[in-house]
């Protein structure tokens, strides 16, 4: 039995986390975690698939339903560092265990390992701010300095202060380019080169280290065929559970801050795409073109799920699997494949039983086939252009993906059709 376990149960959405993280505590003595970033806000219980007090069986659950999504100041991925170490403690003082337990991977990945972001003065900037992923941010001064600065200028002046920084930026990534440059004004030093003096392996090319020697990480996923059925069917769910009024309702108390706000609670997929069918007068919601706008968001949170589940498992093999390169120590990590729903909790508990007895458990990366192989660095950020198609992009596996696709070759086609005849 392992002395100070601490268990991260971590993955796409709709993969069984939270009865996973509630059947581990309930074996163990634990107290679970919230690493959603949603669920920080209160209410939008339904639409962010907020655990029950009867799912939650009696375990107490921190990190949830603590901010007003109508404060207008921001809540940063430091903060959230600090007060999760902070329960952390708190938790195993009371002879329990801490299980970490979401989605939002970027959040996870700042309790897991240290030194692994970059501090500076600002405290409420977008690059830190709670966001669809877990992406990066501005203080509030570059954000007015810059607001009538167009995409590509503010894109220049940091290729100017820090070109590799830029170069790893498509220029419409307005928030993580800002926040470059912030780094670059608060500390006089570029981003690059920070992260650079961060990294404490030179064979990793992350930087930060396994904060707690006893650290499980459970990622899971399903096939994607699965995983689209389940997220659909959740929607409909979400529908029979009383979406429409709890929507309605979280839109009469936050009017001012949902139409005013990019950030924050407006990042919530479940909230932001039934934006334009709350914004009609009431009387029209019921209407057909009220019915039209519902279903319009209703397939948009579809989508909007299984792209972020794609982010999310880009993440596991990125910037997780990467780091068993090198001799440094990591969490002990397993992929748990949850396309049988009835397995889930027992082929859950089995890893986490073989974990607390004593054994560490790694993923192979040499498994992963070709099309899954973990890109890394400059590779998996570098910006690159088509000037045929007249499109930026960054990472070498859109930069394929492009190039073998119809638009690019189509355009290829029609550019040697308009060669002239030289035979």
């Amino acid at each position: 039995m392992r002395k100070t376990p601490i268990i991260f149960v971590i993955g796409c959405t709709g993969t069984g986390k939270s009865d996973l993280g509630v059947a581990i505590a309930k074996k163990y003595g634990g107290e679970v975690i919230s690493v959603d970033s949603m669920q920080f806000y209160r209410g939008l219980d339904i639409a962010t698939n907020k655990i029950t007090e009867a799912e939650a069986e009696g375990i107490p659950h921190h990190m949830m339903s603590f901010l007003n999504p109508s404060d207008p100041s921001a809540y940063n991925v430091h903060q959230f560092r600090e007060a999760t170490l902070d329960l952390i403690q708190k938790i195993r003082s009371r002879s329990k265990v801490p299980i970490i337990v979401g989605g939002t991977t970027y959040y996870a990945e700042s309790v897991l390992y240290e030194n692994n972001l970059i501090e500076t003065t600002s405290t409420t900037n977008s690059d830190d701010v709670i966001t669809k992923s877990r992406t990066s941010s501005e203080s509030s001064s570059v954000t007015s300095e810059s607001d009538d600065i167009t995409n590509l200028a503010l894109w220049e002046e940091l290729k100017r202060v820090d070109e590799q920084s830029a170069n790893l930026l498509h220029p419409n990534n307005r928030s993580r380019v800002q926040r470059a440059l912030q780094i670059f004004k608060e500390t006089g030093i570029p981003k690059s080169q920070l992260v650079q003096q961060q990294k404490s392996d030179d064979t990793v090319d992350l930087g930060g280290k396994l904060r707690f020697d006893d650290s499980l990480v459970i990622y899971m996923d399903a096939t994607p065929e699965v995983l689209e059925e389940r997220l659909d069917g959740r929607v409909d769910k979400m529908i029979k559970m009383g979406l429409k009024k709890e929507l309605v309702e979280f839109y009469d108390e936050h009017k001012i801050q949902i139409h005013h706000s990019k950030y924050g609670v407006m990042q919530c997929i479940g909230l932001k795409e039934f934006v334009p069918w709350l914004a009609m007068e009431p009387s029209e919601r019921d209407t057909s073109k009220g019915d039209k706008l519902f279903k319009k968001g209703c397939d948009d949170v579809k989508l909007h799920t299984r792209q972020y589940a794609r982010r999310q498992r880009r993440w596991y093999r990125s910037r997780l699997l990467i780091r068993s390169d090198g001799d440094r120590k990591m969490a002990s990590t397993k992929m748990l494949d949850t396309s049988d729903k009835t397995k889930i909790i027992s082929d859950g508990m089995a890893i986490v039983d073989q974990w607390m007895g004593g054994v560490d458990l790694f993923e192979d990366i040499s498994t992963e086939n070709a099309k899954n192989t973990v890109m890394k660095g400059r590779d998996a950020n570098v910006l690159l252009k088509c000037e045929l198609c007249d499109i930026s992009m960054t990472g070498k596996d859109n930069w394929q993906r492009h190039i073998d696709g119809k638009k690019h070759k189509r355009n290829v086609k029609k550019a040697k059709e308009q060669q002239p005849n030289l035979g």
